[in-house]
């Protein structure tokens, strides 16, 4: 349902005026005296120093930035990704208040799943006047195609969520829930994890409930509903462009599931498939983080490329386990407030533990009244638009801020189409205790809590993820929004389980060498890392060789002037223009330096470095799962946009050579990693091979540009040539000082000892090739093997004594032969390798915002 029936506004209301309501204090009573069970932490925080308290505020940082924890804002300026927001003094529960969430939150679980089961099955709601036929009909979210299907074991529910908060007389009451893709949990897990490790001897002894027993139960059990079919468990996310992607990635790496998109899996005769690089493996089952009306393009949304083609019919066949099962964002509706308590009396015999924040649907006649009515104490909603309240993009508007033409054109279209409004209240949320600049203060805070079905009924996670508001003006929470984030620690009334989910049981495993087969396109992800992350370290080199010239050292050499060395070397890369070259020639430097300050530190040109550095790092976040922590960290260090200079300033060539040095340093430890510490599967094997064919092709090129014809300073730039493939040193130990260009030649192209080498490059990649799977018939016909070796059998034959020769014109036939042939090898190499091995659908993919999200 659109969200254009309700008058334009901004996105968040005016922040000027705090809420005239009490609040109520997680950590003080009405008389300003700690409640029992914050006694523990705040006695241990008293007996805190300053510096110490800001010694472990800067540990916990240095975790979340090193670990990549980011939340994913598509409008935020300056990029998608912004940091984590933690606040590292937890929320702290007692066990009594505790229990009565937990009671609830189990209540309004089991409710969720009855009242699926009853619109996809005999509405019976409906038919008994329960629940407003416009609200399940109306609703986009409602699944036609899902009628009459049920789920295996009749489960929709696998984990549930709702944000709740505190009344100011200690009760609950609940915001919004989620039952179709809830998010969340895994920044709850993450949250728990730097905490715990941020205040060790508090979290052990306050005995704070652990959190690994509720994700066994959450797996296991949807495990369990394959009923032992063949098969992977594999986490569906809608991409790297999803604002809660690092959840995704976390929780598949945590969960032990393959973290996959859409267009790696493929429905046939009613099973779900996941490409591999050695054909189809048969998926039993999916952890859904992707939205039901985009999991399917054939039968929900023509136009999504996030979901799987035929999804819905293997889930209506029992060909694949869904959790959730699909359809249910059509009770994530803000219009179901209304009419929840008569629903859990119909479908459960139970009255609601925990009431849902006052709501009125406009649908009747005195609803439309009602709305008129309290429409100065309530906030005006689409009764189909389940986002947070005041988050990018809802709907929602205070009453009291509609202006009198605002109100008459409200008025009119409450008459026409009242079903598609809602009226709320506005909560006031309870306040617990953070710290703010040296000194504790309170600040308004919900709890998103999550329960897990298993056969012996839900379970609840014992802990939630907390959100912070900046100030107490704040009515409601959304990470769109800005809200930072708590662990929450439910105090345990005895001893506390030792039970980790990383520690396996007992029962003795069989040794294996190889992990399970690999999606295609993580592969083709991995291969163009390798390739991106050579590429910058190439142009990295280049840029700066030209800006230690710029800088007229005596003690450096170049192949004439500075002009020229750019005309050769930048020009062809599309980093500097014509006429900054031209200028450069004629002794004008200035606007060759506020190009190079441009190529390497701004943004827009479209050639430039941070573009480069922004395209590993996009390649990197698609296959976040498959690298280790020390090469993610390496792989952050190398991109964080923080490390660039301001690219207004002006040029500098002391600090443009310190940053480029930098980056050398980083793209080698990111290469060591590679070279050290993968295992040489699959992974290690397309990484590598992309950045080896990178490599061939930039030591190729740079010897084309700087010694393909005869020149007087020939010298100079075999030089130059040796300094940027970092083998100067190695020339030296050789040939001393004394710089001909056959032994360079040989030593850059020729000699396969040398690792920055044509080939080394070529004799490495044909190994790669080898070593790859030939399961397919397609891989099988091994053409990436035949050019490999025909490339290889290229240089092995080369005489650098031939290479040198040159003709009339100064040209050198063999030389530029041999390059081209090395060019042509890799291009025709990696199209090879792409259809061999990377034959998955490339459909366009949208940046879809989840509706929901924390």
């Amino acid at each position: 349902m659109s969200d254009t029936h309700l008058p334009a506004a901004s996105a968040e209301p005016p922040a000027s005026e705090a809420l005239d309501v009490a609040r109520y204090d997680e950590m003080t009573d009405a008389a300003a005296a700690l409640r029992p069970h914050w006694q523990g932490f705040a006695s241990a925080f008293a007996h805190m120093t300053g510096a110490e308290y800001a010694r472990r505020i800067t540990s916990a940082r240095g975790v979340i930035r090193d670990n990549g924890v980011t939340y994913n804002v598509y409008d935020d300026e300056g990029g998608h990704a912004r940091p984590w927001q933690l606040d590292i003094v937890p929320l702290v529960v007692s066990a009594a208040d505790w229990a009565a969430i937990e009671a609830a939150v189990i209540q309004r679980a089991r409710l969720a799943d009855a009242l699926l089961r009853d619109i996809y099955g005999p509405q019976r709601l409906i038919a008994e006047g329960h629940l407003p036929p416009h609200l399940v009909f109306g609703h986009p979210q409602f699944l036609r195609p899902l009628t009459g299907a049920k789920p295996p074991g009749g489960v929709h529910v696998h984990l549930w969520s709702a944000d709740i908060a505190r009344a100011p007389d200690g009760s609950w009451v609940v915001l919004s829930a989620r039952a179709d893709a809830p998010s969340g949990v895994g920044y709850a897990l993450e949250n728990r994890i730097v905490v715990s490790q941020t205040f060790p001897d508090l979290f052990r002894d306050l005995q704070v409930e652990r959190l690994a027993g509720f994700f066994h139960a959450y797996r296991e059990h949807v495990l369990g509903l394959a009923n032992g079919a063949p098969g992977r468990a594999v986490l569906l996310t809608p991409g790297a462009y999803n604002e809660a992607y690092f959840e995704h990635a976390y929780l598949a790496h945590y969960l032990g599931l393959s973290l996959v998109e859409g267009q790696d899996l493929v429905v046939r005769d009613g099973q779900v498939f996941l490409k591999t690089l050695a054909g189809l493996e048969r998926v039993a089952v999916i952890f859904r983080r992707l939205d039901s009306d985009f999991c399917d393009p054939l039968e929900f949304r023509a136009e999504s490329a996030l979901g799987v083609p035929g999804l819905a019919e293997a889930a209506r066949a029992g060909g694949v386990v869904l959790a959730n099962a699909l359809g249910g964002g059509v009770i994530e509706s803000p219009a179901l407030g209304a009419f929840l308590p008569e629903i859990a009396r119909a479908l459960l015999g139970e009255e609601l533990a925990v009431p849902d924040i006052a709501t009125i649907w406009c649908g009747t006649a005195w609803g439309r009244k009602a709305a008129h009515e309290r429409l100065a104490q309530g906030v005006v909603r689409n009764a189909f638009d389940a986002r947070p309240l005041f988050s990018r993009g809802s709907s929602a508007r205070l009453g009291r801020e509609l202006k009198p033409a605002e109100l008459a054109q409200f008025a009119e279209r409450l008459e026409a189409r009242g079903a598609t409004y809602v009226i709320q209240d506005i909560a006031p949320l309870g306040l617990a205790p953070v710290f703010d600049g040296g000194t504790i203060a309170a600040r308004p805070v919900s709890l998103r809590v999550f329960a897990a079905w298993t056969p012996d009924g839900y379970k609840v996670m014992p802990g939630a993820l907390t959100r912070v508001a900046p100030d107490e003006t704040i009515r409601a929470l959304s990470m769109q929004s800005g809200a930072a984030t708590k662990d929450t620690w439910i105090l345990s009334r005895g001893p506390v389980g030792t039970f980790s989910l990383l520690r396996r049981s007992g029962e003795r495993l069989a040794v294996r060498r190889a992990g399970d087969d690999a999606p295609s396109r993580a592969m083709d992800n991995l291969f163009w890392l390798g390739r991106y992350a050579e590429r910058a370290e190439n142009l990295v080199r280049v840029l700066r060789a030209v800006v230690l010239r710029l800088g007229d050292d005596p003690a450096l050499s170049a192949p004439a002037t500075v002009g020229e060395l750019a005309r050769r070397l930048l020009l062809p890369l599309g980093q500097v223009s014509v006429s900054a070259v031209d200028d450069a020639a004629r002794g004008d430097d200035a606007r060759l330096s506020a190009e190079l300050h441009a190529a390497i530190f701004g943004r827009e040109p479209p050639h430039g470095l941070q573009r480069l550095l922004a395209n590993v790092q996009r390649t990197a976040w698609a296959v976040r799962d498959r690298l280790s922590f020390d090469t993610w960290r390496t792989l952050h260090a190398l991109t964080a946009p923080e490390m660039g200079f301001d690219a207004r300033a002006r040029f500098d060539p002391a600090g443009a050579r310190t940053y480029l040095d930098t980056l050398v340093r980083r793209a080698a430890a990111l290469a060591g990693l590679s070279a050290e510490n993968m295992t040489r599967g699959s992974n290690w094997l397309f990484l590598d091979l992309g950045r080896r064919i990178e490599r061939a092709t930039h030591a190729g090129w740079l010897v084309r540009q700087t010694l393909a014809f005869q020149d007087e300073r020939e010298s100079e730039a075999l030089q130059l040539a040796l300094e940027i493939a970092d083998s100067s040193m190695t020339y030296r130990s050789r040939y001393f000082n004394v710089f001909q260009l056959a032994p360079g030649l040989d030593l850059l192209l020729l000699d396969d000892t040398n690792p920055r080498s044509v080939a080394f490059q070529v004799a490495t990649v044909a190994g790669h090739v080898a070593a790859l799977p030939k399961s397919t018939p397609v891989q099988q016909r091994r053409l990436a093997d035949t050019i490999a070796g025909d490339a290889w059998t290229a240089v092995k034959a080369a005489d650098p004594l031939a290479l040198e020769r040159s003709d009339d014109s100064g040209r050198r036939p063999a030389l530029n032969a041999l390059i081209a042939t090395i060019d042509d090898a890799m291009m025709r190499l990696s199209d090879a390798i792409a259809d061999a091995y990377f034959q998955h659908a490339r459909r366009q993919r949208a940046d879809v915002v989840r509706r929901g999200a924390p």
